[in-house]
């Protein structure tokens, strides 16, 4: 009942709200009463009302407010404040306000990332779900190792995930997922990466994209993952994708070409080994080795008997260790990688 309460005193401060909209049947969209919003931009709306366990609640994604409808009122309508207090205590609601919100109104600060806690603690972490649970059984079925359970999430809708946490133009529809999150230096979200968990088979053309990213700044053009769990000292292996980098000991994962045209300065004395997949036929990745070996990068040239594309699939039929040593076995520099790399690209 909370809910239909909740909508009814949304729709009756609406004509208060600048460029107010249903987006959705959940979803509400407006310029922000708190903050107003962009000054340079008056068409900007980011503030946003939704739905979550059967209560709505408002978030501003410029100036970061978050409240429940109570608190949005009393702030912005005291009248219907009151009325909306009598309405809930009719229906046997008691909605109390919550005295950190209060002091949240009046604390208005820039825009940042937002820190561990406060983005993924709308999130399922895997180390929390039953076993039976489709993530876990996916987890589980792609090998992944389950000391690395804590760093992965699941959510079963990702697009609402992504409008409220990081972009509210995304058009991504409500499906499972499992979140792999991407943090700065500073332990802040800056990007995020659904991987589905669609069990239907995986080597045919699917509905959906099996990796979406979706950066929380859209001036990172260059995602590295686990930069924040590698140790520079050490050699580090370079790999295309987060789940790849929970196979290998001191390893990072570059997402997107653009990670080849600027490494991160922490690794300018750091030995690094940097392993694509093993797909000779790829001109994608034939490229990336020719590049990195042009730039006198060390390359990890796949042995002609391994058959499967990538670390995960191989760790199906060996352990993690005898991968690595095959990988370090199998690492070249120079006109060695350049003749390594052309055999390996006739298979």
């Amino acid at each position: 009942m909370s809910e239909f309460v909740d909508k009814k005193f949304i729709n009756l401060i609406a004509p208060q709200l600048e460029r107010f909209a249903w987006k959705k049947n959940d979803l509400a969209n407006c310029r922000c009463p708190i903050c107003g919003d962009s000054q340079k931009n008056k068409s900007k709306a980011r503030g946003f009302f939704y739905e979550k366990n059967n209560s709505y609640f408002y978030r501003c994604h410029n100036c970061n407010y978050g409240c429940n409808i109570y608190n949005f009122l009393q702030q912005n309508a005291p009248s219907l404040c009151k009325e909306y207090s009598m309405e809930n205590f009719k229906n046997g609601n008691t909605k109390k306000v919550n005295k950190s919100e209060k002091e949240k109104m009046f604390k208005f600060k820039k825009p940042e990332f937002k820190k561990k806690d406060a983005i993924l603690d709308e999130l399922t972490c895997l180390t929390d779900l039953p076993s039976e649970h489709n993530a876990v059984k996916f987890a589980n079925m792609r090998m992944i190792p389950k000391q690395h359970w804590k760093l992965l999430y699941f959510t079963d809708d990702f697009g609402k995930f992504v409008r409220y946490n990081l972009d509210d133009r995304a058009f991504l529809g409500k499906e499972d997922r499992i979140v792999i999150p991407f943090f700065n230096s500073h332990g802040n979200v800056v990007a995020v990466q659904g991987r589905s968990i669609n069990f239907r088979d995986e080597a045919n053309a699917r509905e959906t994209a099996k990796y979406i990213t979706i950066k929380a700044d859209k001036s990172i053009d260059r995602l590295w993952y686990g930069l924040w769990r590698v140790e520079p000292k050490n050699r580090v292996y370079v790999v295309e994708g987060p789940i790849d980098s929970l196979f290998l000991q001191n390893s990072v994962a570059m997402v997107g070409a653009g990670a080849l045209k600027e490494i991160p300065s922490r690794f300018d004395n750091t030995p690094m080994t940097f392993i694509l997949d093993n797909e000779p036929r790829n001109r994608q990745i034939c490229a990336y080795v020719e590049k990195l070996i042009e730039l006198g990068r060390e390359v990890c040239i796949w042995p002609k008997d391994v058959p499967e594309k990538d670390i995960n699939d191989m760790a199906y039929r060996m352990s993690t260790r005898k991968i690595q040593k095959m990988i370090d076995e199998n690492t070249f520099s120079g006109l060695e990688a350049t003749l390594k790399f052309n055999n390996w690209k006739k298979i």
